[in-house]
């Protein structure tokens, strides 16, 4: 059975709800330090009050001749509880005969030992007893009736302090729920219209196209917290912005040199078809095609290489290569292509091992060479070296050509970029897979170039 998620909450509600949770947990904590508060200081008025009335009883008893007289002056005694209704006072003799009883409480006492005659009451004195509802506490005391000693016993039974905790907890429930209530409303308004600025992001998100990439945001009055969001989401435009362009530049320049071996191959085939030929005929105009169909080949070959590298569809093959001899190889290969256009190829590599897919050191180096021949005049030099540098291995091509122009050495790598002195004709790749070789390795490339000297040098880390 398959569960669908329901639709997420939006951010202003979550933020929200987590001012409310706060509020809540806020309350909860005062509101519990507000009762317990209450209640002690309620337990401790009372317990020094209980203190004050034992104190004044037995000191209304060490004024009497004694024990007899406390009975006979109960009205005295008990005046000093008037208004206290939830005192209970008890008067014993030393033999245990009771002289003075105001009430009776709901629980039998407990046996407390009783506080000698000549001590003050502190109010460690008291002593907790359960009363049938509520709270109670009492304090066992010595009296000294003339000669005669008494026990005097003060209890108190509070049901009512029970009752006015109760209330003052509801009253705080109460205001709790109203607070939580409030802080949800307000924390929504206040979240809602702090939004504003990111649902300006949206709308002018949604404004944007590949027709209209121009628009950015506004940051300078943008909160803080917005301010980071909106730099990069403009840095990401101007990104998207650039390879937009340049996609547009490469689609135009590849249907532009597409085009052109594909009108050659059609126009040949009109012609040929256009009366009837010689076998010698039909086999040269193959032969133009063949080539024309290379050309085509190679322009499909390079976009799709740079799609997987895009998508981390290419594994590497390290292999430990003789670089020596494959920049030899390399060497021999471009022999005759560099005969043919007149210009001097040599090849100056030290002994050298390192790790590289061999595949791809071929591809890149091969870009390179051909780029240079192209770029070098009849008379001229191409040169092939390779050395160990302080963090691997450095292999250069150099060439004696007219050199770059400095305007386009910072974007001679990128991709679908095209210089009529840095590119050879075709679709402006051969570079930008020499650098995708470079970075799938770890490594990087670099150029320097002058008039008479150009060099790119591929720098391959050790691993």
């Amino acid at each position: 059975m398959s569960w669908r998620r329901g639709r997420p909450l939006s951010l202003t509600l979550r933020v929200a709800l987590l001012l409310a949770a706060v509020s809540v947990a806020s309350f909860l904590a005062v509101g519990a330090y507000l009762y317990h508060t209450l209640q002690r200081q309620m337990s401790s008025r009372d317990d020094v009050e209980l203190i004050v009335k034992a104190d004044q009883v037995r000191h209304l008893i060490a004024g009497m001749p004694s024990a007899e007289a406390v009975r006979r002056e109960a009205h005295a005694l008990k005046d000093t509880l008037y208004g206290h209704n939830d005192f209970m006072l008890r008067v014993n003799a030393a033999d245990g005969k009771p002289l003075l009883q105001t009430a009776v409480t709901s629980r039998p006492l407990p046996q407390v030992d009783s506080v000698p005659a000549q001590r003050a009451l502190t109010l460690d004195d008291i002593h907790d007893w359960q009363p049938a509802s509520g709270v109670g506490r009492m304090v066992r005391a010595t009296g000294q009736a003339g000669a005669d000693p008494v026990q005097v016993t003060l209890a108190r039974e509070r049901s009512d302090r029970l009752q006015v905790l109760r209330v003052y907890a509801g009253d705080l429930l109460l205001a709790l729920g109203g607070g939580a209530l409030l802080a949800t409303l307000l924390g929504y308004v206040i979240v809602h219209r702090s939004m504003r600025q990111l649902r300006s992001v949206v709308a002018k998100a949604n404004d944007i196209s590949t027709s209209r990439m121009n628009t950015r945001l506004s940051v300078q009055d943008a909160p803080v917290e917005l301010r980071e969001l909106g730099a990069a989401f403009n840095a990401m435009l101007n990104r998207l912005e650039d390879g937009v362009q340049r996609l547009s530049g490469f689609a135009a320049d590849l249907a532009h040199d597409m085009r052109t071996p594909l009108n050659t191959l059609m126009m040949e085939t009109q012609v040929a078809l256009s009366r009837a030929r010689t076998v010698e005929e039909y086999q040269a105009l193959l032969a133009s095609n063949f080539e024309e169909y290379e050309r085509l080949s190679r322009m499909i070959d390079n976009t799709l290489f740079l799609a997987r590298v895009d998508n981390a569809q290419l594994a590497l093959k390290r292999e430990p290569l003789d670089l020596q001899a494959e920049l030899q190889r390399i060497h021999d290969y471009f022999e005759f292509l560099a005969d043919d256009a007149g210009v001097r190829l040599g090849v100056e590599a030290e002994p050298l091992r390192a790790s590289i897919d061999p595949v791809l050191l071929q591809r890149a180096v091969s870009n390179l060479m051909a780029n240079a021949l192209a770029h070098t005049p009849a008379g001229g030099a191409v040169t092939l070296s390779a050395r160990q540098g302080e963090e691997g291995v450095e292999i250069a091509v150099a060439n004696s050509g007219p050199g770059i122009d400095p305007a386009h050495l910072p974007h001679i790598f990128d991709r679908y970029y095209r210089a009529d002195q840095a590119r050879s004709a075709g679709a402006g790749l051969g570079l930008s897979i020499v650098r995708a070789i470079m970075e799938l390795h770890g490594g990087n490339i670099s150029v320097a170039s002058q008039p008479g000297l150009t060099t790119f040098s591929l720098r391959f880390k050790k691993i």
